[in-house]
């Protein structure tokens, strides 16, 4: 897998977010260390053993912080996930017309992928799990808090006739749909150039597929 330098400094950063200061330190350890047992092995296939003896955390914390191995999952999923959001809305919430939002969401989203690529993989991954697990209503929520303003923001550009009128559950598939391929294939190895090598070139065929004629 692809890893910039800096990753995993910023892999530190996110889980410190979501389990700040000293009292989230044993959650931080837990989590950090899940990460590469979950992309190798799979969620199913990981234990909790395999996650105590890598994260140095006993059986009795890691249940007292995520109560099994799905929570650990699951924690490490929305940390990855809330800080992808994060930096989705610092890139999209000042975008003066619904062009610029396009751009700066697809810049935003394979800018993340390149900066936390074992992340971005596991996001990948975990994603149907955790959508058809417990944690399902929680990450329904979490996309519609994400998309909401950049939805609105597309529907004035409808309204301006900058964008063709197409069936709302599309749009999504065709702005981030190229990005999200081109990223799965590198992070599997099968494709070189970073993402971000591409992001204006990916942004600009986002638009030619909802831009209206």
């Amino acid at each position: 897998m692809n890893s910039p330098r800096g990753s995993t400094s910023r892999l530190a950063e996110v889980l410190e977010i979501a389990s700040p200061g000293e009292r989230g330190a044993s959650r931080r350890a837990v989590l950090a260390h899940a990460l590469p047992c979950f992309n190798a092995h799979g969620i199913e296939a990981a234990t909790i053993e395999e996650l105590r003896l890598r994260s140095g955390q006993s059986v009795g914390t890691i249940y007292h912080h995520f109560r099994n191995k799905e929570g650990v999952a699951a924690a490490l999923f929305f940390a990855g996930f809330d800080d992808q959001s994060r930096v989705i809305a610092e890139r999209t919430h000042a975008a003066p017309d619904a062009h610029a939002a396009v751009v700066e969401l697809v810049a935003a989203y394979v800018g993340w992928v390149t900066a936390l690529p074992e992340l971005a993989a596991f996001l990948f991954m975990a994603r149907e799990t955790i959508a058809q697990g417990p944690h399902g209503d929680a990450l329904r929520e979490r996309l519609e808090a994400r998309y909401a303003p950049i939805d609105a923001r597309l529907a004035e550009g409808v309204r301006a006739g900058l964008i063709a009128e197409l069936p709302a559950e599309l749009i999504p598939a065709l702005v981030l749909g190229g990005a999200e391929s081109y990223c799965r294939a590198w992070l599997a190895g099968r494709r070189q150039g970073r993402p971000t090598a591409y992001a204006a070139l990916l942004a600009e065929a986002a638009w030619r597929g909802i831009a209206a004629d």
